[in-house]
């Protein structure tokens, strides 16, 4: 199965985005695409997938081919359930199985296929698309930024299921780590080119810099010749008569050559003072209803602090943010913030930026004029300086991509000029090349840092502290985050080493083996059992008893299938354990 680009083109409005490009993928492939925001990442997965038609070219695609697509905003209906929405797009030639459904719900988080998404958060109805994604026949799956809102145990096991797919694979993603295990090739979007690397994201690195040097050197190459040609073309108009004329056209059409200047930008705020009292918290405890976040609590913020803090979603890193801040209030123990704080919030909502707005507006809602290292200047200046052309600063904060929407989000903390950062998730969405940027800034930051995110290689390269939320507490430590993973991961397997009843084979019992084949026969009939009770439930709605007898049927029915279903997945992860 392949996809094939033919001399493709395409831009938005006037913005050129795709410039004659030619490639071809194949469904072996797993192939991470990199490109600076707003190069076309999402645009090219369009494309592929046919909602957006080329300008010129042609897409070639085999008969037949199957492309499932997550995308970064998924919407669904509100009235069916889970598990409704998961398979609906089993056909009788691609069945999907309702156990299997289950399975992908119950690893992505979903306990109770039942529920609908009345209510769902963007990181919900995230995991829930991720399901219907990696569910349904496909012979390629495309995969727009699939770790956003993710927590690490989720990441860890997609990134597991990834490798083994032997599906094909399109993913557009900022985690670093996750596209060097997953990835075997990455394709780079660059001023509406597209580089194909046959390499994982470490050799890519390397290739991109030696494609770089390259080109460098052509360019410089190019402008000497085209200087020596304009000295011999100037040399009196009496001498020019006698030319070459063929020279001469060729100097011309030469000399047409625009050379892109490459913009960079980098990210600086001004230093505010910062007295010694920072932020202490004594004995703090936090619970909402009988969930409690955290019990008796205590820290005291060092200027020299990065902090990262991790653990499952919905535990309350964000809350323990909205404390330090005053939006929340403790249960119980004592907040102690210094007078001098100018703390600068980056929230992971960017659903907070009023779509309509323009872009300078949103900026000049905070000031006009700002004071930068390099002294005052406007907040278009400003702008420019973060790669937002003066056309694009008119248009509505809606047309961006989400990248570009959180490099404004980033532009509107800085000019604060804070002296403290709190940054929830700041590396959703964003491009490599401005993570990078992100990063540096925030190493040499003159003030403390507390960061909420998922991203191992980011906070492997900043925090040299990490606030683990853990079995209802928070723990400190002095761990990498990487390193933190691997103690939990062995934690793990020690407990399934000393549960194993088979201590000298390396094989999957055959009496397990045998009780999972069986179940994977068992749970379909009872579905289809449950199924068929449903049936006789609609159509005995006028008689009481036998409706009181059939809806006793159903649940006994249905505990059974919960107790086997349950009994499934731990059967699928004692087996995982042999394979590891």
């Amino acid at each position: 199965m392949n996809i094939t680009f033919n001399n493709v083109s395409f831009k938005y409005i006037e913005k050129p985005i795709l410039n004659n490009v030619s490639f071809s993928i194949n469904d072996s492939d797993k192939i991470g695409i990199v490109g600076v925001n707003g190069t076309g990442k999402t645009t090219l997965l369009k494309l592929i997938l046919g909602t957006e038609k080329p300008k010129s070219g042609e897409i070639i695609k085999s008969g037949g081919m199957r492309i499932n697509y997550l995308e970064q905003d998924p919407i669904f209906d509100e009235n069916k359930s889970l598990i409704d929405i998961v398979m609906e797009k089993s056909t009788k030639d691609f069945p999907i199985l309702e156990y299997e459904a289950n399975s992908i719900l119950s690893k992505l988080g979903f306990y109770d296929s039942s529920i609908t998404s009345k209510g769902f958060s963007g990181g919900q109805k995230k995991r829930l698309a991720l399901a219907k994604t990696l569910v349904t026949p496909a012979d390629i799956i495309i995969l727009d930024e699939p770790t956003n809102h993710l927590d690490n145990e989720i990441i860890s096991w997609l990134e597991k299921y990834l490798i083994k797919s032997k599906k094909g694979l399109l993913m557009v993603t900022h985690d670093r780590y996750f596209l060097q295990r997953v990835c075997n090739k990455m394709m780079e979007l660059d001023n509406g080119k597209v580089y194909l690397y046959d390499a994982n994201y470490d050799n890519f690195l390397e290739l991109k810099e030696k494609r770089l040097e390259e080109e460098a050197h052509e360019k410089q190459k190019l402008k000497i010749f085209l200087k020596q040609e304009q000295d011999w073309i100037n040399r009196g108009v009496e001498a020019r008569r006698t030319k070459s004329k063929s020279r001469i056209q060729k100097f011309e059409e030469m000399s047409k050559i625009k050379f892109k200047e490459e913009k960079n930008f980098e990210l600086s705020s001004i230093n505010t003072y910062l007295g010694k009292k920072l932020i202490e918290l004594k004995n703090g405890s936090k619970s909402f209803g009988e969930n409690k976040l955290f019990d008796n609590f205590s820290f005291i913020l060092n200027r020299t602090d990065i902090i990262g803090i991790v653990g499952e979603n919905g535990c309350g890193k964000t809350t323990l943010f909205k404390i330090l801040m005053g939006e929340e209030k403790l249960d119980s123990g004592e907040l102690i913030l210094g007078e001098t704080l100018n703390i600068g919030y980056f929230s992971q909502n960017i659903e907070l930026i009023d779509p309509e707005i323009k872009v300078i507006d949103y900026i000049e809602d905070e000031a006009s004029i700002i004071e930068t290292l390099d002294g005052k200047i406007t907040a278009s200046q400003l702008l420019e300086k973060f790669l937002f052309k003066k056309e694009i600063q008119y248009t509505k904060v809606k047309m961006l991509s989400g990248g570009e929407k959180r490099r404004l989000q980033l532009v509107k903390t800085l000019i604060k000029n804070p002296n403290i950062l709190l940054f929830d998730e700041p590396t959703n969405d964003l491009d490599l090349y401005t993570l990078e940027i992100l990063e540096d800034y925030l190493l040499s930051f003159n003030g403390p840092i507390l960061v909420v995110s998922h991203d191992r290689y980011f906070l492997d390269k900043i925090c040299n502290k990490l606030f683990i939320f853990e079995n209802k507490n928070i723990k400190e430590s002095i761990l990498s985050f990487s390193e933190y993973l691997e103690s939990k991961e062995n934690e793990i397997k020690n407990i399934t080493n000393e549960t194993k009843t088979y201590k000298n084979t390396n094989k999957f019992p055959p009496k397990l083996r045998n009780e999972l084949n069986n179940l994977e026969d068992e749970i379909p009939k009872l579905e289809d059992e449950a199924k068929k009770i449903n049936i006789e439930l609609n159509k005995a709605s006028t008689d009481f008893h036998k409706l009181m007898e059939l809806q006793e049927e159903l649940n006994d029915l249905k505990q059974v299938l919960e107790e086997k279903t349950n009994r499934y997945f731990e059967l699928l992860e004692i087996k995982e354990s042999y394979e590891k």
